[in-house]
């Protein structure tokens, strides 16, 4: 059992290796990532708990969405490779949920933001 759970550890660690290496879209999300954090290092700490569990949700919900797109993009591509109505409704729809999760995140930080420089409150 030891053995099949560390299996399916090293898979998921094979999926996480192949986005950062060959994968357009994962690899703008973590640039966005490390652009953000910048900021936020340099504007809005310290922060609070809170804040920074919300931060880390955010980014988190980032990278779970680009990696579920990517994945469904390379399986599509791959069981239907030309052009197809349904097939770019199904990869649009995938697209929207990182745009979400970016969207998110930025809601995230703009509360903060505002919070630190007294408008919020």
């Amino acid at each position: 059992m030891f053995k099949k759970i560390t299996k399916k550890i090293s898979h998921a660690f094979d999926g996480l290796k192949h986005a950062v290496l060959f994968d357009i879209g994962f690899r703008t999300q973590v640039y966005l990532v490390i652009v953000l954090t910048f900021f936020v290092l340099l504007f809005l700490l310290p922060l609070t708990q809170t804040e920074f569990l919300f931060i880390t949700l955010g980014y988190a919900l980032v990278f779970i969405t680009e990696l579920q797109n990517s994945a469904l993009e390379a399986a599509l591509d791959k069981v239907h490779p030309e052009i197809h109505d349904n097939i770019k409704i199904s990869k649009d729809m995938a697209s929207a949920a990182v745009l979400g999760a970016v969207a998110f995140l930025f809601i995230v930080l703009i509360v903060i933001g505002l919070d630190r420089i007294s408008i919020w409150t």
